[in-house]
């Protein structure tokens, strides 16, 4: 007789997932109620999966907010600065946090978490853009997600980046990025710009100065890091979140609340793991029985604790 492989606990208390559901015109959809939902864990539907409709609205928002502050990004940055007054109000709510970070070679932490617009505003309107173009993207998520992580657990984690789509430089991997989001349960929304499409729609005084000779060795780099992965895609589809992208001040303004829109409108849905042979890491699947016209996205999986 063989020897049956044990049972692990995956020691994880309770699981929040956070879901949105829209139309085909991606507007959200309104009342649906516990019934709706069909979540799965591995394959196996959760029976007792709970919706807290209350906490779809109350439950705390902790955001960081990570801007890129390289060179490049002057043009960007022209547009950055003006938009910090959006973020308590349309996205981190009137109970929510709200931090900022900057990275270019280095990741700097130019706000810890505030409630007050003004401290979060004031932060967004001294970013300078330093290195010319390192923006060590993957680090600064890394750096977004040890800040989130000292929030309690009941808050909804969310990492908004305003920068480029590709990595500069970072030290850390990718994977270990995502994996480190996963585990806190942090959603990442980048927010990006190309620096070469900005520029060109931009004010002169708006652009980086540009160097006297041709910058050769700066063009195959450029060239090589446009072939690496698209990291704004990976952390967007990894963890629940949407990449959006904006060239002018109204597309930022827009992408940002749209951002809102989809935070406050989401249902919370939480569940205790059963008992699983998988230590590592679990997938989950969401979808609305009542409704097979919708749209529904949420955080695709969670890690079991070790």
């Amino acid at each position: 007789m063989e020897a049956q492989e044990p049972v692990i606990r995956t020691n994880v208390p309770l699981v929040l997932v956070p879901v949105t559901v829209t139309d085909a015109k991606g507007k959200p959809v309104d009342g649906l109620q516990q019934d709706d939902f069909i979540l799965y864990d591995d394959g196996a539907e959760q029976k007792q999966v709970r919706l807290d409709t209350s906490d779809t609205v109350l439950a705390p928002v902790a955001m960081v907010v990570a801007i890129q502050s390289s060179g490049i990004s002057e043009p960007a940055l022209a547009r950055i600065r003006r938009a910090g007054s959006l973020i308590q109000p349309l996205v981190a709510g009137e109970r929510g946090e709200a931090a900022v970070l900057t990275y270019d070679d280095e990741v700097r932490t130019l706000q810890q978490f505030t409630r007050d617009s003004a401290f979060i505003t004031g932060a967004f309107e001294v970013v300078e853009p330093r290195t010319i173009k390192r923006a060590k993207l993957v680090d600064a998520v890394i750096e977004g997600v040890h800040l989130l992580e000292t929030r309690p657990e009941n808050y909804r984690r969310i990492l908004l980046i305003l920068g480029e789509s590709r990595d500069r430089g970072s030290k850390a991997k990718l994977d270990k990025a995502v994996e480190a989001a996963q585990r806190a349960g942090v959603a990442l929304y980048p927010v990006t710009y190309s620096a070469q499409k900005i520029a060109w729609a931009s004010k002169p005084s708006d652009a980086p100065a540009l160097p006297e000779a041709p910058d050769y060795a700066g063009a195959v780099v450029e060239l090589a890091r446009l072939t690496k992965a698209n990291a704004a895609d990976v952390f967007a589809r990894a963890t629940g979140g949407r990449h959006l992208s904006f060239t002018t001040l109204d597309g930022l303004e827009g992408a940002i609340s749209r951002l809102g829109e989809e935070v406050h409108s989401q249902y919370l849905l939480s569940f205790a793991p059963a008992e699983s042979r998988n230590k590592g890491y679990h997938r989950i699947a969401v979808s609305v029985k009542s409704r097979r016209d919708v749209v529904v996205r949420s955080r695709p999986g969670y890690w079991a604790q070790r």
